[in-house]
């Protein structure tokens, strides 16, 4: 039996990435409230790159091989969000034409487009997981010693954002993978 890929796991699809780009409302820092969309900008260095680079320095710094990255690492890691919210909006532009567009070469093209951004969604989830991880590395190697609890620093430090964008580009992820492999007929 053919999957109904123009029904049930397109709509699915769709809904999946609005809920996943809603990522953008997550705070980023609670006291006092302001959120992700506020410091993220599409073109330019935003906030939340700065303190992503930040932190993904320090992890670096603690396992000790700041000095070993090539700075063409560095120079990619603030596209990690362009690449993340990037995909989504494909995935739906994606969604939406195989609902149109019937058709076993389409879907075709789409799946192998599908499978080579889920390897990109898979370095921005690696990238995520390197900044949660910086997130703690800071407060043990720079915080704890002020006396700060770690409630408090992980409160503004943009970790629940972070960790949100982790998340669902792992689920992103899978999704690319599987999604678009249903069949027309």
């Amino acid at each position: 039996m053919a999957k109904d890929y123009e029904g049930k796991l397109g709509i699915g699809q769709i809904i999946f990435c609005i809920i996943a780009a809603a990522t953008l409302c997550i705070p980023f820092i609670i006291d006092p409230m302001e959120f992700s969309y506020d410091h993220i900008l599409p073109i330019a260095e935003s906030d939340i790159n700065f303190w992503q680079d930040g932190y993904i320095h320090v992890l670096f710094e603690t396992v000790g091989i700041a000095d070993k990255i090539p700075q063409v690492i560095y120079d990619i890691i603030p596209y990690a969000f362009v690449a993340f919210y990037g995909i989504l909006a494909f995935d739906i532009v994606f969604a939406l034409l195989m609902m149109i567009i019937r058709n076993e070469v389409m879907r075709v093209l789409v799946r192998t487009i599908s499978v080579l951004l889920g390897f990109v969604m898979l370095a921005v989830n690696v990238v995520m997981l390197a900044t949660v991880a910086g997130v703690f590395a800071n407060y043990f190697k720079y915080v704890s010693d002020t006396g700060t609890p770690i409630f408090d620093y992980l409160k503004n430090s943009g970790v629940i954002f972070f960790a949100g964008v982790m998340i669902f580009s792992l689920i992103a992820m899978v999704k690319q993978f599987s999604s678009f492999f249903g069949k027309t007929r």
